[in-house]
């Protein structure tokens, strides 16, 4: 229903008919061109009940309250007893509390409120009241959270949060454009890393030359060293590398297919090297041996 009537309206607003005509008259409530009794919009009651929130609500925070704060007070006044310890009546519990405290609720959220805790939904039973009574509908605010002790359940949940999660949207983000996330952006400037490639592992040689290379390197590295140890008179250093030289020219006569002599040039029957000054009993020389 889009068009009300003053009756419509005055239940819409939780207020009484005497209170719409009034603001009809005085401008505050727009009315529907025509004739005939007045009509109203939805539109404008919703601008008009926002209007009345706005005021109460700026009311309540020159006097150092929320919201919040007051429904806190309300829900402890609807399930607080009396002297005598025996329950009272819904219409005793508000004609005790102050007239700003009751203006804040309609009917249908007080009610709803003194539903007893464990016997099922305080926003259901409100959304009941109101539908029955041609309230405006329920909506989600922190206020009716502290009201009714705690969020909707999961059967109301979803359709009281959706305008109010539309309006919030609304609120932050006007038409409905998103501003770009700065973050995104930068991330989307910056290049995109190269992808490794996997590191593979180094793979033995295989080559045709059974490693003739190989050892004929290390030997000419070895000889080098022995030349440079021997001119520098490093003994000691010119023994090991003169073994280490022989083991290589075994391993070289090896892989060409040729047996190792017993002994080379320069060197003696026990293998040590002649400028070792070797005192083992095999001292022959093998200098003349080819």
């Amino acid at each position: 229903m889009d068009e009300f009537s003053a009756v419509e309206a005055a239940k819409w607003l939780g207020v009484s008919r005497e209170a719409v005509d009034l603001a009809a008259r005085e401008g505050r409530l727009p009315v529907l061109d025509g004739d005939g009794p007045r009509r109203f919009s939805r539109e404008t009651l919703e601008a008009y009940h926002q209007a009345r929130v706005g005021e109460r609500v700026a009311k309540l925070a020159r006097d150092g309250e929320t919201p919040a704060s007051v429904a806190q007070r309300v829900r402890r006044a609807l399930h607080s007893s009396s002297e005598t310890g025996l329950p009272r009546s819904f219409a005793s519990r508000l004609a005790v509390m102050p007239v700003d405290w009751r203006n804040l609720f309609n009917k249908a959220e007080l009610a709803a409120a003194c539903v007893p805790e464990g016997e099922g939904c305080r926003w259901c039973e409100a959304a009941k009241f109101s539908a029955f009574l041609g309230l405006r509908p329920l909506e989600y605010a922190k206020a009716r959270v502290e009201l009714f002790g705690g969020p909707p359940c999961l059967t109301c949940g979803p359709g009281l949060m959706k305008p109010f999660m539309e309006a919030l949207e609304a609120r932050v983000h006007p038409g409905r454009h998103r501003p770009p996330d700065a973050r995104a952006e930068a991330a989307a400037a910056v290049p995109p890393a190269p992808r490794l490639e996997p590191v593979q592992r180094a793979q033995p040689f295989q080559g045709d030359d059974d490693g003739r290379a190989l050892i004929s390197r290390r030997r000419r590295e070895v000889q080098t060293r022995l030349k440079a140890a021997r001119r520098s008179g490093d003994t000691k250093y010119a023994l090991r590398l003169q073994q280490q030289l022989q083991s290589l020219t075994a391993d070289a006569s090896v892989v060409d297919g040729r047996a190792a002599s017993a002994a080379r040039p320069g060197t003696l029957r026990c293998g040590h090297a002649l400028a070792a000054g070797c005192s083992c009993p095999r001292r022959a020389s093998t200098r003349g041996q080819r």
